[in-house]
């Protein structure tokens, strides 16, 4: 559309932004002073906005994220707040900003970008493969007993002041091990994390937080919030509802839930994205009392830069394999390359010639963290090779331990 302009906002913009894009995600802005809080964590700069006259009618963004990647970490271009009018729709708004934006990650040296994915039905298109899935997990508290008898002595709660503390510390421990989670700022522990604004409640209490005590120092985490409410012959019947986990120890993992479990009032435990590899159902007594409400994609990865992306990683096993790449949205990815691995390390480069397989660019997206099915993909048509090959490419990007993303940004 002509009447379409598209730049990054002004500062003086940023209420119309932020109300643009609550509205696209069926919400209002809370208070004035959010505007301001977001915009700590998403500068203008970082901004991109479709104009129509004065008005703004689609809205992008893109965080500054350190990812996790298979031993090692990788700057990541963090797609967000991604909304377009509907007004606006099916008239190439959502592809001009994904294009302008894509060239921007690129012109900044990112290999990578990634984001939540609000509607699933839209960034398969522009290579976006989902690269970690998520449980929710629930639970009733009566069912639940661990079978080395976890006990909850030393896990206490502590104040979300606190908090700010005590809790980076651990999850610093547990980033650097697990592909698909990112490192936080102090800004983003302040605005994201331990926000605890009245209007974040929703229905629920403020955020509490617990912390169990290693030998040294504290080794684990719990941020929950608690919902009231009442069974039909007037006993308590609320729900623990889980925000997050964090543990350093097998131990802290197992007494931070058994606490969580022995809430007061609250028989029913709700826990939103578990890790898909989560070992609690195994350190019970009845595994079966775990149940799995969803499983659903976390984590989308776009590969931006084939060879910068695939050498910042490491691999469990040594192996070479080529391979050729499709990128119907940004043709710059396509062609052929051969990835080697020697001693985990690897080396990547363009290549002539023939090649193993071929897969879409969104496919190496999904394996790029260790948790995709190279075989299942196969089976879908979604890549093209002989079973050798197959067994190869799965054997070096597969990794033991699944990738897990542990926010929504």
């Amino acid at each position: 559309m002509d009447s379409i302009t598209y730049r990054p906002i002004t500062d003086g913009e940023y209420p119309a932004f932020v109300r643009a894009l609550f509205e696209g995600f069926a919400d209002d802005v809370p208070d004035d002073d959010f505007v301001d809080l977001i915009r700590t964590t998403l500068p203008p700069e970082r901004t991109l906005a479709a104009f129509e006259g004065d008005e703004i009618v689609g809205t992008f963004g893109g965080y500054d994220l350190d990812l996790t990647v298979p031993g090692g970490h990788i700057g990541m271009e963090g797609t967000t707040v991604v909304t377009v009018f509907p007004t606006h729709r099916r008239m190439g708004l959502m592809s001009e900003m994904m294009t302008r934006h894509l060239d921007s990650s690129v012109a900044n040296g990112y290999a990578i970008a990634g984001l939540w994915a609000s509607a699933s039905s839209i960034y398969g298109r522009y290579g976006y493969g989902v690269a970690s899935y998520a449980n929710t997990v629930t639970m009733q508290s009566r069912d639940i007993c661990f079978r080395d008898g976890t006990d909850i002595d030393r896990v206490r709660r502590i104040s979300v002041e606190d908090a700010h503390e005590v809790l980076p510390p651990i999850f610093d421990g547990v980033v650097t091990a697990t592909p698909g989670m990112f490192a936080r700022t102090a800004q983003w522990w302040k605005t994201e994390v331990l926000y605890n604004a009245e209007w974040t409640k929703r229905g629920k209490t403020a955020k509490r937080i617990v912390i169990h005590d290693g030998r040294d120092s504290p080794d684990g985490y719990a941020i929950y919030r608690q919902q009231s409410g009442e069974s039909d012959d007037g006993h308590a019947n609320g729900t623990v509802h889980i925000l997050e986990v964090v543990a350093v120890t097998e131990l802290a993992h197992a007494s931070l839930w058994s606490y969580l479990t022995n809430v007061d009032g609250c028989p029913n435990v709700r826990s939103w994205n578990t890790r898909v590899d989560d070992p609690l159902a195994l350190k019970l007594v009845e595994p079966r009392r775990v149940r799995i409400e969803s499983h659903f994609d976390a984590l989308w990865i776009l590969i931006l830069d084939v060879t910068l992306a695939l050498e910042a990683r490491s691999y469990e096993h040594d192996g070479a394999i080529r391979f050729t790449i499709t990128n119907s949205f940004r043709p710059g990815t396509d062609g052929s390359y051969e990835l080697i691995v020697e001693d985990g390390v690897a080396g990547c480069s363009r290549l002539d010639g023939d090649t193993d397989m071929e897969m879409d660019v969104d496919v190496l997206g999904a394996l790029y963290l260790g948790g995709g099915d190279t075989h299942a993909y196969a089976a879908a048509d979604r890549i093209r090779g002989n079973v050798d090959a197959l067994g190869r490419l799965h054997r070096l990007f597969h990794t033991a331990r699944s990738p897990w993303c542990n926010q929504v940004f």
